[in-house]
């Protein structure tokens, strides 16, 4: 029960914010986009999962204080991390920050009227690659900005 349970978190906190983010990255400017934005919709999905298995795995929670020192702090992270639960309760916490991020950089997008290719392009690495993602709309930003100074 407990396999079926993690692989169901896995899949459904992975598929949720999949049409959230196509929606974002391919009509990044209709009215469609931004009502199915407005709202807590698009992270409920890996929400709901990351909450369900951590339910599972309050003990783990405990056990990661360790002997108290940092050094025990990190060795249990990496034994929670290196079990099933732990992967997937990674895994979902890493889709919720990716899934945010991306919706943080196609608002900031719209707002600042970046190029809507650019945009395109951060969101695709938003769900990805977060970091890139974040990278490439930090610089349209400042491309932007300067484009604006020199006209």
């Amino acid at each position: 029960m407990a396999d079926i349970l993690l692989l169901s978190a896995l899949v459904l906190a992975s598929m949720w914010v999949g049409p959230f983010w196509l929606l974002m990255m391919i009509q990044p400017y209709e009215e469609r986009t931004q009502k199915w934005m407005s709202g807590p919709w698009f992270v409920l999905g890996p929400l709901v999962s990351y909450l369900i298995i951590l339910m599972m795995n309050l003990g783990a929670l405990a056990d990661m204080m360790g002997d108290g020192t940092l050094s025990g702090f990190v060795e249990a992270l990496a034994d929670i991390l290196g079990t099933e639960d732990g992967a997937v309760l990674a895994w979902t916490h890493f889709v919720i920050g990716d899934i945010i991020t991306t919706r943080w950089i196609w608002k900031r997008s719209i707002e600042t009227e970046i190029n809507k290719t650019a945009t395109q392009t951060a969101i695709l690495f938003g769900v990805m690659l977060m970091p890139v993602g974040l990278a490439i709309h930090f610089v349209s930003v400042q491309l932007k900005k300067a484009k604006n100074t020199h006209s």
